[in-house]
């Protein structure tokens, strides 16, 4: 079993220096970086690009408004008289929704022409607001592009690993799936570590020893299986010892998805919480007639023993 100790796994070896679990549910680093300044090691770029969809779109918008309500105030105070086409507006309110307006048709090249700056100044900032316009579309479009084309693995992990008997012996399982029709990954192979803390509150990593470790096509689920054997670090360990041990395993998931043509990467862990004792999972795909149904609702459905 010394042979699968691994302690280069990149998280510190002390328990009392670590808090919680070292992977999140979804799959990211449980690490909050301090020390310098948020713009030093905070990336915008990334983080436009991976937000939610609904997060992303609503940031466009915000930005997008508050431009135009940036030159819309410039336009009001440099004066309404240097904008021709307003004049039938006679109260403020009216005129400031004219010069709003003005600035989104400026700001996007639209520029319908019924209102066009007349006066100097104004001139001089349409002629600004339309290069920020330009920047801040191509800055738009490669977010957008970057969006759609980053390559990310479509893989969903179930929410428990279960700890049930297996050829005799025991085994702890999870398992996996493609949930996109088209994005299946091949050469898919995956690596399995567990962080047990020791009783100097100290932190051992074991590589733990697959019956299988890689697939040549990820089609179906994928069923992980590390057996409890002699080379495990579970050997011979009741349920409350497994329990003491306070286990976090973690998975790390790569394949070639062939959309992107590129080698993508899935991460999750398992921490003693979402150990199932007694129980195993049920099938998940069946076949029906000349073709095989996959459920993947079916994800993390499991029966006691």
């Amino acid at each position: 079993m010394n042979e699968s100790i691994n302690q280069n796994t990149g998280f510190g070896e002390r328990s009392t220096d670590m808090g919680g679990r070292m992977v999140n549910k979804d799959g990211t680093f449980n690490i909050r970086r301090i020390g310098i300044r948020v713009h030093h090691r905070v990336s915008n770029y990334q983080n436009m690009l991976t937000m939610p969809r609904w997060q992303f779109l609503l940031v466009i918008f915000f930005v997008y408004l508050l431009i135009n309500c940036f030159f819309t105030a410039l336009y009001w105070y440099a004066g309404t008289e240097g904008l021709q086409g307003i004049s039938h507006q006679k109260d403020s309110l009216g005129k400031l929704k004219e010069v709003f307006f003005f600035s989104t048709q400026t700001l996007t090249t639209v520029g319908y022409g019924r209102i066009n700056p007349i006066s100097e100044t104004a001139n001089w900032i349409a002629a600004i607001e339309s290069l920020i316009g330009f920047l801040s579309l191509a800055i738009a479009t490669g977010l957008l592009y970057g969006r759609f084309s980053r390559p990310r693995a479509f893989i969903r992990f179930s929410d428990l690993i279960v700890y049930t008997h297996y050829k005799g012996g025991k085994a702890l399982m999870f398992r996996l799936v493609c949930y996109k029709d088209d994005h299946l990954l091949t050469n898919a192979e995956i690596k399995v570590n567990v962080r047990i803390v020791m009783e100097d509150n100290s932190y051992r990593f074991y590589n733990l020893k697959l019956e299988r470790s890689r697939v040549d096509s990820l089609v179906l689920n994928w069923t992980v299986v590390h057996p409890i054997d002699e080379d495990s670090p579970f050997n011979d360990l009741s349920q409350k010892e497994i329990v003491n041990l306070q286990p976090e395993i973690s998975a790390y998931l790569t394949g070639f998805d062939e959309v992107y043509s590129s080698m993508v990467v899935a991460r999750i862990s398992y921490a003693i919480q979402d150990f199932k004792f007694g129980f195993k999972f049920l099938p998940m795909y069946f076949s029906k007639s000349k073709r095989t149904d996959l459920d993947l609702a079916k994800l993390n459905l499991i029966d006691q023993e």
